[in-house]
């Protein structure tokens, strides 16, 4: 059968020859589009190496009619860190919190970022983003660990272990920055690094975690979780407060509720309430204000705008070509031809012809990606990606067909082939 509607094809084939033309195009530009909006839902759907689901970032500030300055280690402690533990042990007791932890440096869905250079033999250094975290972090945020669960409690904190004036200091690096360092990411727990910056401050590997990423549309980056540093206790730092919240008081109202409640309980010289925000919100405010949702929507827009427009241009033109076949529908049936096997020829003409034309542009499409010229912003064009596209953009393309000369033959076999023998 494929060799009669080869021949079929070969023998119209100057009418063909417009229609294979159309295909080519139409599979091509069909295809970036594809491509470009599978980029967006890909780097979507991968994961950040972190569960922001109920976790709340919670902002605390200094009076500075309440501030001491601290001459010395006793009065830092006094006035302080005691009261900054007093604020994260009334924050722990909420009845909606799970968990509580405070940290510093690079932040999800904002610009604030802390970068770091680190070596292991002084001359190559590996830039990293860097967290600055309390052992509780790990927790609150379900950081899945690959190596080193040993470091851990059974509730997911950070052991004793994590503690800021050991040395070398303990460290959670992603896979990512593990292979720079070491050339490998496996068995690396327990090898040194140094911090290229400070004179030499070591670094001891105590768990090696997943990949990570700042948003959901960002590239994977190099992440290294360490305890607080040496000037975080001597200057002063204010840090963030990250809480897990139990799923079923995570309400639409939580952060103003939470707030009325604890805004009095917080006042402890010389530290307040801030605010309260969920990743979620974050994530939308942040989205809005660089255009990143204007912009994604758009595109989605108009990729689906463009689909649509071609199911409909191409639908039209199997549909008017099919129509016009009538005679020869007609003809067929007269020759003995069943309708079933009529359909099949009608269709697998339009499905070989719509093959045919995809051979060269799977070509193009192929030279464009060797060319870097797709959508690389937030995930690499591999050959995965191309063939899955490739895959969607034929099945696509088949409906298009199927729809342009199913209804019409449908149509024109249900006329007696008389009748439209006579009229031809």
């Amino acid at each position: 059968m494929i060799q009669s509607i080869l021949h079929q094809i070969w023998n119209q084939r100057r009418s063909n020859g417009w229609l294979f033309a159309e295909l080519l195009i139409v599979f091509t530009l069909m295809w970036y589009c594809v491509d470009v909006l599978y980029g967006f839902i890909h780097a979507e759907r991968l994961p950040k190496g972190y569960n922001l689901e109920h976790v709340y970032k919670i902002r605390i500030s200094t009076n500075p009619t309440q501030f001491v300055a601290c001459a010395s280690e006793d009065s830092l402690q006094r006035f302080w860190f005691k009261p900054m533990e007093e604020v994260m042990r009334r924050i722990r007791q909420h009845p909606a919190v799970e968990s509580a932890a405070m940290w510093m440096g690079t932040d999800a869905y904002t610009r604030r970022h802390m970068y770091q250079g680190y070596t292991v033999d002084s001359v190559r250094v590996v830039s990293a983003n860097i967290r600055y975290v309390s052992p509780e972090y790990f927790h609150v945020m379900r950081i899945p660990v690959e190596q080193g669960r040993e470091l851990f409690t059974a509730q997911g904190a950070a052991s004793a272990e994590w503690n800021p004036v050991a040395s070398p200091l303990p460290a959670v690096v992603t896979r990512d920055l593990a292979d720079s360092l070491f050339r490998t990411s496996n068995g690396v727990v327990g090898s040194e690094f140094m911090d290229y910056y400070s004179g030499g401050l070591r670094y001891r590997v105590s768990a090696v975690c997943a990949l990570q990423k700042s948003d959901d549309y960002a590239r994977y980056e190099p992440f290294i979780l360490t305890p607080f540093p040496e000037w975080f206790y001597r200057w002063q730092a204010v840090p963030d407060i990250s809480i897990r919240v139990r799923p079923e008081a995570d309400t639409e109202d939580f952060a103003a509720r939470f707030c009325r409640e604890m805004t009095p309980q917080l006042q402890v010289a010389p530290f307040y309430l801030f605010d309260i925000q969920s990743y979620r919100e974050q994530k939308i405010e942040r989205d809005a204000a660089e255009g990143i949702t204007p912009y994604i929507r758009g595109a989605r827009l108009i990729v689906m705008f463009f689909i649509f427009n071609v199911f409909i241009g191409l639908m039209g033109t199997f549909w008017f070509r099919t129509r016009h076949r009538r005679s020869e529908i007609a003809l067929r049936m007269a020759m003995g031809s069943s309708r079933g096997r009529i359909r099949r020829q009608l269709l697998g003409e339009g499905l070989l012809l719509l093959t045919m034309a995809a051979i060269p542009a799977l070509v193009i499409c192929a030279n464009i990606v060797m060319a870097d010229a797709t959508f690389t912003e937030a995930t690499d064009a591999g050959w995965g990606r191309f063939s899955v596209c490739v895959v969607v953009v034929w099945g696509l393309m088949a409906l298009m067909v199927i729809a342009g000369i199913w209804y019409p033959a449908r149509q024109a076999m249900k006329v007696q082939p008389a009748e439209a023998l006579h009229d031809e």
